[in-house]
């Protein structure tokens, strides 16, 4: 802000004056973010660590805050600290985290990071065998099921 800054009083009487001490002027704003978590895929029994900076004058107070498809948003730590670890007992599905940033001046919340959640492929349809001549064709079959199927 264009008001901050050092600042001081002169009284004058005549042709005598004097000055009082400095004083110091710092205009606080909300705190700004500056590293967003990031989304990811983790497998299921797994845990991952999701991270936020935020700039700001005076103390940032951090804390982390999740989304459950079609619920609101839940606050799971107020630890005041810049990552957050998900538990490894979360079920297959998708997860929504945010941090909020606040300090005497106001807060902010980050961009949302979507934590996917997967569990172990498995084969739903097993290739068959065949027996076939030279100079035949075959097409092999074989389907999966669950995880993240590439």
């Amino acid at each position: 802000n264009s008001d901050a800054g050092s600042y001081v009083c002169t009284v004058m009487s005549g042709s005598l004056s004097v000055m009082s001490n400095t004083a110091t002027l710092t205009v606080y704003g909300p705190p700004v973010i500056k590293d967003n978590p990031t989304s990811s895929d983790v497998p299921l029994n797994k845990s991952m660590t999701l991270t936020c900076r935020a700039t700001g004058l005076g103390a940032l107070m951090y804390s982390w805050q999740q989304r459950i498809s079609g619920s609101g948003w839940t606050t799971v730590s107020n630890d005041n600290i810049t990552s957050y670890t998900t538990d490894a007992r979360l079920a297959i599905g998708q997860y929504m985290y945010r941090c909020r940033v606040r300090n005497e001046a106001g807060s902010v919340v980050s961009n949302s990071a979507t934590v996917n959640v997967y569990g172990r492929p498995s084969i739903k349809t097993h290739p068959m065998s065949h027996l076939i001549t030279v100079g035949m064709s075959v097409t092999l079959n074989c389907e999966g099921t669950g995880g993240r199927l590439i």
